[in-house]
């Protein structure tokens, strides 16, 4: 296993679920902003340098995940965006069951100034439920298609739409 380019991967990965969260939090669709969770609760007060520290540790949270992601590619030897998006559902669904304990740890959300988002985003209805895991398949896709790229050793076994016809 290529521990450090399933790191990088899990980077990308993470930087596509912050961009998916800026853009819907722009357009009025407010979710919790995954960088400024993690910066306000290093202690840093809302604000530019919470959201800066906040996507540093999300980025490196996302390589981390990532490093699951390449295990679960090498026992069944298989990587892709496919098995990929596969996993993002299992991570989605076993991650979002916490989300309601973050006001327990989240200075901001247990005096009320950030909102919690309920397990799965299921404070925003089902459009958040639907964005939830959304972000999360988003980030499977790209790790397990990057990790592919990176490692083409990990892909041996050939994913509906990679299948070519000998000639």
């Amino acid at each position: 296993m290529k521990w450090r380019k399933a790191f990088l991967a899990g980077i990308v990965g993470a930087a596509l679920m912050t961009i998916m969260l800026s853009s819907a939090n722009a357009a009025g669709f407010h979710v919790l902003d995954f960088s400024m969770m993690w910066g306000t609760l290093t202690g840093l007060p809302l604000g530019t340098a919470a959201w800066l520290a906040g996507f540093g540790i999300q980025l490196v949270v996302g390589g981390l995940f990532a490093l699951i992601y390449a295990l679960v590619f090498n026992v069944f030897s298989a990587a892709g965006a496919v098995r990929g998006a596969g996993i993002g559902i299992l991570h989605a669904g076993t991650t979002g069951i916490f989300l309601p304990l973050l006001p327990l740890v989240h200075p901001l959300m247990n005096n009320g100034h950030m909102q919690s988002p309920g397990p799965y985003f299921a404070g925003h209805g089902i459009p958040g439920v639907l964005f939830y895991f959304g972000m999360h398949v988003v980030y499977g896709i790209t790790v397990g298609w990057l990790y592919a790229r990176m490692v083409p050793e990990a892909k041996n076994v050939p994913e509906s739409g990679d299948l070519r016809i000998a000639a």
